[in-house]
């Protein structure tokens, strides 16, 4: 019988018009809106195979059995398990990959790439700090007054070694990363030459005396917000070795060996730093227990083998270390009660396995009575969703967490693995959204309301799958995940920096954090979710006119 996705499938000596009418006693009708709904043509009866012709020979017979119904059923089901399967499998490679703690080094280098731009050509340092009146207005206002001339002090002392060699004063670029709208977040870069202004964007190898980066930060002591200098010096003796660092997923990356960082006051007070840590941001994506803290720790990175992995055909190096070098970040996360996320995620696994026997049970049915010629039941696994709320609910509370995922996913665009994070994120979600549409569509089906008896159909498998494929192909393009990425950063800031006469975050950010990743994707994927379902009532509705002649059943 064709009820919630159970079909009778007959042995080749089964009556005809006997099976065929007890397949159309049993029609489920259902509703949506103002509409009834008829589930799909493969929910409660696709049609049942009639008893063979005079003559026909029982091969015949099984080969049509196996070709119109077996089959195609058992595509669906396997589909159906693969796509069940390839959430958990995701979930586990997600979950290997440190998606509940995380630290990785951030690709940097001077293209425009990564959002590096000319800022300034004209600021002179002396032992004293800035030559007066040498830098632009512009640059002279990214921080206060006091704190940019304490700058300037903090350059000229660790920048000492190099200002003698070049004759007592250095020529220092200024460059920008960010800064515009599409970016949403900014910091200041120095680079210092010997004898002449080095280029923001280098076409080759330029040799400088070092570089600094300027972002804000946070620290208990400083609520109000600290200005924070992490320095390349060519010339410091502790700074001519390189570590291979080992990020926590098991990549790796080259960093110079004690880079020179230094807290700065809005007053001017300075103060050495041996923590490191800005960009520290809260997240809630699955509420205020499993809050996410992201954070940064500011590097220096030697870029002897990245430069050829990234194509470069510039950048900078000192003039007598000739070590390849830019400023950048390791960045992380950090998920709050995370072991308790991971048990939950056990037990629903484990729950919705086996709430699945039952279906790998009946398939198995379905072969032997092939096999044998008896009568049996086949079940089409996603169109029986609806009727199976306890599985659907499983099935959207294990892959929940891929919001968790895909919201942290963000924040390693520029490391070496982080598109994949953030693609195997996006199958995950868009599972779970889609089977949070077909529960929203079963319960809004169970509301008692009739219009004239029209039934409107759809294809829940057919739903399912390309909602899934449209969702994930959508919210996997690269401009997407960048767009996260700099939303992430791009949250109100506690203390920013005054760049292209705007106020931008660059590391220090207020308590309440930032939006979580769902409040940057909606069009992403309620757009292809509803297009699925638009298309799949549409192809009901084809198959209705071609084989019923009415576009819809009056019942």
């Amino acid at each position: 019988m064709g009820v919630g996705g159970w079909q009778v499938v007959p042995s080749p000596a089964a009556s005809s018009s006997r099976t065929i009418n007890r397949v159309q006693s049993v029609e489920s009708r259902r509703s949506f809106g103002g509409h009834h709904v008829r589930d799909d043509l493969s929910d409660a009866v696709q049609g049942v195979d009639n008893a063979p012709s005079n003559g026909a020979s029982r091969s015949d017979t099984t080969i049509h059995r196996l070709v119109t119904n077996i089959l195609p059923g058992l595509v669906v089901f396997i589909a159906s398990l693969l796509l069940v399967v390839l959430s958990f499998l995701t979930l586990l490679v997600l979950v290997s990959q440190g998606m509940f703690e995380r630290l990785v080094v951030s690709v940097n280098a001077q293209t425009t790439t990564y959002y590096w731009a000319p800022y300034g050509h004209s600021c002179i340092l002396d032992k004293s700090g800035f030559v007066p009146r040498s830098c632009s207005n512009d640059e002279v206002t990214v921080t206060s007054t006091a704190a940019m001339a304490a700058i300037g002090t903090v350059l000229a002392q660790q920048w000492a070694a190099e200002m003698r060699h070049a004759g007592g004063h250095l020529l220092v670029t200024t460059c920008i990363l960010g800064g515009t709208q599409a970016v949403g977040w900014a910091n200041l870069q120095f680079i210092a030459g010997y004898d002449y202004y080095p280029e923001c964007l280098p076409t080759a190898p330029q040799d400088v005396a070092g570089m600094a980066m300027l972002e804000t930060t946070e620290r208990d002591n400083h609520v109000e917000g600290l200005y924070f200098l992490t320095l390349y010096a060519d010339l410091d003796p502790a700074m001519l070795a390189h570590v291979e660092h080992v990020n926590s997923d098991g990549t790796t990356q080259k960093l110079i060996l004690n880079p020179k960082r230094t807290l700065v006051t809005g007053t001017g007070d300075i103060e050495p730093d041996d923590l490191g840590q800005d960009y520290i941001i809260h997240s809630y994506p699955l509420g205020m227990r499993y809050k996410v803290t992201g954070m940064c720790v500011t590097e220096i990175e030697e870029l002897s083998m990245l430069k050829h992995e990234l194509g470069l055909t510039g950048w900078s190096q000192g003039k007598h270390s000739k070590m390849p070098v830019v400023p950048g970040w390791r960045c992380g996360h950090r998920v709050s009660n995370a072991n308790e996320l991971m048990a939950i995620q056990i037990v629903l696994t484990v729950l919705t396995l086996y709430l699945l026997t039952g279906d790998i049970y009946v398939t198995l049915e379905g072969f032997r009575g092939l096999v044998t010629g008896d009568h049996v039941m086949t079940y089409n696994f996603a169109a029986g969703l609806e009727r199976r709320k306890a599985l659907l609910v499983c099935l959207i509370l294990n892959s929940l967490p891929g919001v968790l995922y895909l919201d942290v996913s963000r924040i390693y665009h520029f490391t070496s693995n982080g598109l994949q994070l953030w693609v195997l994120s996006a199958v995950v979600t868009a599972t779970c959204c889609s089977f949070t549409w077909i529960l929203v569509v079963s319960i809004v089906d169970m509301i008692p309301l009739r219009w004239h008896n029209l039934c409107v159909g759809y294809s829940a498998p057919l739903f399912l799958f390309s909602s899934i494929a449209a969702i994930s192909v959508v919210c996997s393009r690269r401009d997407v995940a960048e767009a996260a990425y700099n939303r992430f950063y791009a949250a109100e800031p506690n203390l920013g920096l005054w760049i292209n006469n705007a106020t931008w975050p660059s590391g220090s950010y207020v308590a309440s954090g930032t939006p979580f990743i769902l409040t940057y994707v909606v069009a992403e994927i309620v757009i292809p979710m509803i297009t699925a379902f638009v298309v799949s009532v549409a192809i009901m509705t084809i198959y209705r006119v071609l084989r019923h002649r009415r576009y819809a059943s009056d019942w």
